[in-house]
C-alpha cells in the first residue's frame, strides 16, 4: 500500500498529491461521475495485474500532474461510496478484486476524497468486459493502461503460481528443520506468518540476522543468542522448555516467513494432577510473540502488504484445553469433557494486512484463538467467546503488552 499511515487523513491525501504524479501505480480522477465509474474495473484490474496502485478521486490533473487546491468532490447524496466501488468490482472483474476503499472528508463543505487502493494480485490475470479483455499498467500518464498480449497473459498465469510455490517450499523447509526439536508425532502448536505472495526477498539473510540480534520481546531477546543458528535464507533458534512455555523451534527468513513450532505441555486441570490438560499458554504465547515479531520485522523491512497467518494444533484428539479463566469447577458446573477436542488437527488461516496487526493486534489474536478454541468446546452452553476475549486482554495486560 502506498499510504503507510492509518487511518488516512486529509493531511495524508494532500501530502500524497504533492509528491506523486500519475504513473505506473498512481491515478487521479476529478469526479466520480458515470464515465469514471465505467473506468473503475479497468483501473482496478490493471493495478491488480501489474504492481498494485491507488486511484484517488477528487483531484484534478494536467498532463498527469495533480493541481492544487486539493479539495475533493461532491458525493451523491446518501450514496455508500465504499459499497458502490465494491459492487462495481464484484460485477465487472473476473476473478473479482476487492480493493481497500476509504472515504476521506475534505475541509471544504460537502466534499470528500475517495481512495481506492489495490494490491498486486496473485490471482492475475483479472479480466473485464465479460472476461474478454485483460489490462495492465503502462506507466504512461496519457495512456495509463493497455491490453495485455497473449504472452503477457501467460506470464501472469505463471506469476500466480510462483509465489504460492515459494511460500509452500519455505514452510516445508522450516517444518523439516523443526522436526529435530519438536517431533510431528507429539502434540504441538504451529504458527506461520508470511506475505501472501512472497515474490522477492524483503531483506538479505544478514539483515535478518541483525534484526534478530537486536529485536526484543518483553525485554528479552526474541531468540536467545546462545541458541541462534544460521539456516538457508535466514536464522533459527531452539527454545528450551521453560516455566511459561514448552520446547520450541523458531525461524525467520528474508522472504518474510516467520515460523514457530511449540511442543504442547500438559498441566493439571484446576490443580488436579490426575486430570491433565494442554497448556493454553503455549498456544497463546507462541501466537502473541510472533504477531509482535511480525509487526517489528515488517516495519524494519518496509513491507506493508497482506500476510497469511496460519495456526494449527496437531495430535490433539481426545485432549482437553481450557481457554478462559475459570472461577471454580463446582461454581460453574463444568466438566473436563466440556473442553475436549475430537479432531486430530485443528487449524485456521486468515489474510491480514500488516496495518491491522499494528492497530488491532488484540482483535487479530482473539479471532484466531476463537477459531481454534471452538473445537475444544463441547458444552451445550453457548460458546464463551466474550470470556475468551476478556482472558486474552487480561493476559496481554499482565504481560505488559497493552
Amino acid at each position: 500500500m502506498l499510504f503507510i499511515e492509518r487511518p488516512i487523513t486529509l493531511a495524508h491525501v494532500r501530502d500524497f498529491c504533492g509528491k506523486f504524479s500519475e504513473g505506473l501505480r498512481v491515478e487521479y480522477k476529478r469526479d466520480f461521475d458515470a464515465s469514471v465509474r465505467e473506468k473503475v474495473p479497468k483501473v482496478v484490474s490493471s493495478f491488480a495485474n501489474s504492481h498494485g496502485g491507488v486511484l484517488i478521486v477528487g483531484v484534478n490533473t494536467v498532463n498527469g500532474e495533480p493541481q492544487a487546491p486539493f479539495e475533493g468532490f461532491e458525493p451523491p447524496a446518501r450514496e455508500e461510496l465504499v459499497l458502490t466501488v465494491e459492487n462495481i468490482c464484484l460485477q465487472n472483474i473476473n476473478p473479482p478484486v476487492l480493493p481497500r476503499t476509504t472515504v476521506v472528508p475534505s475541509d471544504v463543505g460537502n466534499r470528500v476524497f475517495l481512495i481506492i487502493e489495490v494490491e498486486e494480485s496473485g490471482e492475475a490475470p483479472h479480466a473485464i468486459e465479460n472476461s474478454k479483455k485483460v489490462y495492465v499498467r503502462t506507466g504512461n500518464a496519457a495512456n495509463p493502461y493497455d491490453l495485455a498480449d497473449v504472452d503477457l497473459i501467460l506470464d501472469l498465469v505463471k506469476r500466480r503460481k510462483e509465489p504460492l510455490e515459494l511460500r509452500d517450499r519455505l514452510e516445508k523447509s522450516a517444518e523439516s528443520r523443526a522436526e529435530k526439536w519438536v517431533r510431528s508425532a507429539d502434540s504441538y502448536v504451529q504458527v506461520t506468518i508470511c506475505p501472501r505472495f512472497p515474490r522477492s526477498a524483503l531483506s538479505t539473510a544478514e539483515e535478518v540476522y541483525d534484526f534478530v540480534q537486536n529485536a526484543r520481546y518483553r525485554g528479552v531477546d526474541f531468540i536467545d543468542r546462545n541458541n541462534l543458528h544460521r539456516v538457508p535464507d535466514g536464522v533459527a533458534g531452539q527454545i528450551p522448555e521453560r516455566v511459561a512455555s514448552g520446547v520450541a523451534y523458531e525461524e525467520i527468513n528474508k522472504f518474510g516467513l516467520l515460523f514457530a513450532r511449540t511442543h504442547f505441555r500438559e498441566l493439571p486441570w484446576e490443580g488436579q494432577p490426575d486430570f491433565p490438560v494442554l497448556s493454553y499458554g503455549d498456544l497463546f504465547h507462541s501466537l502473541c510473540k510472533f504477531l509482535y515479531c511480525a509487526e517489528s520485522f515488517y516495519r524494519a523491512t518496509g513491507f506493508r502488504g497482506t500476510v497469511l497467518i496460519r495456526v494449527s494444533l496437531h495430535n490433539v484428539a481426545e485432549q482437553r484445553m481450557t481457554f478462559y479463566r475459570i472461577r471454580g469447577v463446582i461454581y460453574e458446573d463444568l466438566s473436563l469433557n466440556d473442553f475436549r477436542c475430537i479432531a486430530e488437527v485443528v487449524s485456521t488461516e486468515r489474510l491480514v494486512e500488516v496495518d491491522r496487526i499494528v492497530t488491532n493486534k488484540l482483535q487479530v489474536l482473539t479471532e484466531i484463538l476463537g477459531e481454534l478454541a471452538w473445537s475444544f468446546w463441547q458444552s451445550l452452553a453457548e460458546f464463551p467467546r466474550n470470556r475468551l476475549n476478556a482472558y486474552a486482554a487480561e493476559l496481554l495486560q499482565a504481560m505488559g503488552l497493552r
